[in-house]
């Protein structure tokens, strides 16, 4: 089922079945009711509604409320698994769900890996739009459609300004990481986040094809180490237990980074993650409590209930 698809089915079993109005709909999926609506109108269409909801479609919405209360999230949408390009389905799926929420002056926090990488280079939005991307570590790399000049610490290419952290993801001592982190122009960008109406980030899992490995700051070996320690996977790249407990390395007082806890407290944290390599990570990151929303695929989806 596509994001769309699946959102279609979500609309109309909380107006036909449980008897929402749009406006209540609205709120509960952060929609404008103008998407509400026109969705209703799809679901008309395309036959999800007829006499009834169309059973076979509701297969991912069943799993989805059995998962959305074993973990307190506010919703999550479930992708189709595919061997060869799951990560591509996922971040599809992430760019319409954010474009969906996207008005007027929307700032959006982006965490690290490809997995935001991806998403951000998926999104189309609407020029009338002014979008706001704040970076919630260092050495963030992400693509965008439109070309980036990367000499300022913040720039404005058509409708997007971008606040980059102007520091690397890891530095070599704590000391140094605390002086980066009290520099006036880091400091500006970190202050923005807790404003922020959308953050997406990834959630990480210890492998060879982990973006902490890729872009050389650990290896395999140190992934062994990690997990002898408990760890299962990372968000921000901060290392947690399957229950979601942040361990105490010394790696993390290397980091240029928001906190991990910090998501706790931040509006609508979408994260965006599949496969069942990262399984025991995205169970972390849920019993943890630092998401609100999950993009994944079937069958993690199916493995966490």
């Amino acid at each position: 089922m596509t994001y769309e698809n699946d959102l279609i089915v979500k609309i109309a079993w909380q107006y036909y079945i449980e008897g929402l109005t749009q406006n209540e709909i609205s709120k509960s999926l952060n929609l404008s009711r103008m998407k509400v609506i026109k969705y209703l109108e799809k679901a008309k269409t395309n036959n999800v509604i007829q006499f009834k909801i169309n059973l076979e479609e509701l297969d991912h919405l069943t799993i989805q409320n059995k998962i959305k209360e074993k973990y307190n999230l506010k919703d999550i949408f479930i992708v189709p698994t595919s061997n060869d390009n799951t990560v591509d389905s996922l971040t599809i799926a992430a760019a319409q769900y954010i474009e969906d929420r996207i008005t007027s002056d929307t700032m959006i926090s982006i965490g690290y890996g490809e997995a935001v990488s991806k998403t951000l280079g998926h999104l189309q939005i609407s020029t009338k739009y002014k979008i706001t991307f704040v970076s919630l570590s260092g050495g963030v790399k992400f693509y965008m459609p439109t070309a980036i000049d990367t000499r300022s610490d913040y720039y404005t290419n058509q409708n997007y300004n971008h606040y980059i952290v102007p520091t690397p993801l890891i530095v070599s001592s704590k000391d140094i990481a605390d002086s980066l982190l009290e520099e006036k122009t880091v400091k500006k960008i970190l202050e923005m986040i807790p404003y922020s109406n959308i953050t997406v980030i990834g959630i990480g899992a210890l492998n060879d094809r982990a973006t902490l490995v890729k872009e050389g700051y650990l290896n395999t070996n140190d992934f062994e180490i990690l997990k002898i320690k408990g760890a299962v996977g990372d968000l921000l790249s901060q290392f947690y237990d399957i229950n979601g407990h942040v361990l105490d390395l010394d790696f993390h007082k290397k980091l240029i980074s928001t906190e991990i806890n910090v998501l706790k407290s931040l509006n609508h944290v979408v994260a965006v993650a599949g496969g069942l390599d990262k399984k025991d990570a995205i169970i972390g990151a849920l019993k943890g409590g630092y998401i609100d929303v999950l993009i994944t695929d079937e069958l993690v989806a199916q493995s966490l209930v």
